[in-house]
């Protein structure tokens, strides 16, 4: 019943509304608001692919699924990527619940909890699905132990379960990393918001990352895959616009 209901829900709004987004965001482009370096490394039509960016805002979770937006506007129940959200904030208000059928909430309360919504990944990426994931464990700014590319871009050091993730299902990592987001979507400036209005006079670019793949590799372990994805992440950051 509760696949039927999401189904429903999926039909009816969420790809109505993924379609205007996906034109918002293109017409952004147009403007030069929004802009996308590296389109050829983007593995277009292809599916098993976990998608890493990091996270200053939270305008991200908004702007990397428009990434799918070909493959989702023709052939959308097989190219939507999920999203994967704190459950208390992005999941479980009332007002979320257009997006709950491509959503894999994380509840951060315990290790069990998180531990579920990794294995719920997994199914889904061993189905072909494509997932979004902020392996920071939050947006960056909140963090306290952080990591440094040569140029002084930094993330927070990425969760363990993205390297367990990838070795386990041999998905296609896809390194993406965001410019700008923080100042065109800044934090709350109050604690009882979550954002700051936009400053549209500030410019996000997304910047494509090369695709990486963990098959045929037994020395890799778990630390040393989200490692490499942490790398690869901070090489990107440093890359010339």
């Amino acid at each position: 019943m509760e696949k039927a209901i999401n189904l429903i829900v999926f039909l009816a709004i969420t790809y109505p509304l993924g379609i205007i987004l996906g034109v918002i965001f293109h017409i952004l482009r147009i403007l030069k608001v929004i802009s996308v370096l590296h389109w050829g490394r983007f593995p277009h039509w292809q599916r098993k692919i976990i998608l890493v960016s990091n996270h200053p805002s939270l305008l991200e979770p908004v702007l990397l699924p428009l990434l799918f937006f070909r493959e989702y506007l023709f052939y959308p129940l097989k190219f939507v990527p999920w999203s994967t959200p704190d459950q208390k904030n992005f999941y479980d208000p009332w007002y979320w619940f257009w997006l709950r059928p491509r959503m894999i909430p994380i509840d951060r309360s315990s290790e069990r909890k998180e531990l579920q919504s990794l294995f719920q990944m997994k199914r889904i990426l061993n189905s072909g699905g494509i997932i979004i994931l902020f392996a920071e464990g939050g947006r960056t700014y909140l963090g306290e132990s952080f990591l440094y590319s040569q140029k002084g871009k930094r993330i927070r050091i990425l969760k363990g379960g993205l390297g367990w993730l990838v070795l386990k299902t041999k998905a296609t990592v896809l390194p993406v990393w965001i410019e700008g987001a923080d100042k065109f979507l800044p934090p709350a400036d109050s604690p009882d918001k979550l954002f700051s209005w936009p400053n549209l006079q500030e410019k996000v670019a997304i910047k494509i990352g090369k695709p990486l793949k963990f098959e045929g590799s037994p020395a890799v372990g778990r630390e040393m895959a989200t490692q490499m994805v942490a790398n690869a992440l901070l090489k990107l950051a440093d890359e010339e616009e």
